[in-house]
């Protein structure tokens, strides 16, 4: 069986040591990071790919967008036709007048209650790195249930990084905040992706699914959807085509548009270095203040 090592004030220092640089490691390094590899497998706009990655670190939102065979897409986005223009102008009309309404009354509750989710966050997982740093510059003094705390913070710390942040991100991401903020782009790589343009409402038939699983530190969800697609359909021929299903080989069943996805959120490589400290405590182990029968 391993055998515990005997306490010394110089294990102790090596140990906090450790934990700092463990802490700045994590500070400096990306904690969240989500990818999308998307292609048209079928229809005009293939076989173009879409590529993107989304790293998140302490401070900043980077965001990197590479389209391969990109000619078939534009193609395809400039020669198509907008069909929801006719029916969404009364909408857009009607929430034109509701928004006048209500910047006459004042602000809106939204607008009032504003949460920058991202930036919340962050500032958990800040404090609890400095939680963690100090939990351990405790055992330099004599103070009790200093274990106690340090493996308070420690949880806190994981936490932060493994539960709070990424819900974060997802509720900035999804539109639980309006405000204008420095994040901002983060819900921009979704409306500027191409074909992110494309209403459901213009395709006729229209299938999809998603099949979510679970990879190292994150999840991911392979998705798909397919339709025929009202843009490349002639005006008069749009009622049958939502009718029915174009026949094989005829020019609407041309307008066939299949894309497939796979979306990716994983935690930063680095984070996993938290799970040392656990074993530092038993390899590095503090000067005990107790009495040798208090311990036991």
């Amino acid at each position: 069986m391993l055998k515990r090592p005997v306490a010394h004030p110089a294990l102790t220092i090596v140990r906090v040591s450790v934990t700092i640089l463990i802490a700045i490691h994590i500070f400096i390094s990306a904690w969240l990071v989500a990818m999308v590899d998307a292609s048209y497998t079928e229809g005009r706009p293939s076989p173009t790919e879409i590529h993107s990655i989304v790293a998140i670190d302490k401070d900043r939102t980077l965001i990197d967008v590479e389209i391969e065979r990109a000619t078939s897409l534009l193609l395809y986005t400039l020669t198509r036709d907008d069909v929801t223009i006719e029916n969404q102008s009364s909408s857009q009309q009607n929430e034109n007048n509701s928004q006048s309404e209500n910047n006459d009354l004042g602000d809106s509750p939204s607008q009032s209650n504003q949460v920058e989710w991202l930036d919340l966050g962050r500032t958990l997982v800040k404090l609890s790195l400095v939680l963690l740093v100090c939990s351990e510059l405790l055992f330099f003094t004599k103070l009790k249930g200093i274990r106690w705390l340090r493996l308070t913070c420690f949880l806190f710390v994981v936490f932060t990084l493994f539960v709070a942040f990424p819900s974060s991100y997802i509720m900035d991401l999804g539109g639980y905040q309006t405000g204008s903020s420095s994040d901002d782009f983060d819900d921009s790589a979704v409306e500027n992706t191409p074909g992110n343009e494309l209403e459901i409402t213009q395709f006729a038939h229209a299938s999809d699914y998603s099949d979510p699983g679970l990879v190292w530190l994150g999840f991911q969800l392979e998705t798909g959807f397919s339709g025929y697609d009202l843009g490349l359909v002639e005006p008069e021929n749009r009622s049958s085509v939502l009718a029915s299903i174009p026949e094989s080989g005829s020019e609407d069943a041309k307008s066939f548009i299949s894309f497939e996805a796979i979306f990716s959120i994983q935690y930063g490589k680095n984070l996993d270095s938290i799970f040392i400290l656990p074993l530092l405590w038993f390899i590095l182990p503090s000067v005990n203040h107790k009495s040798s029968s208090e311990e036991e």
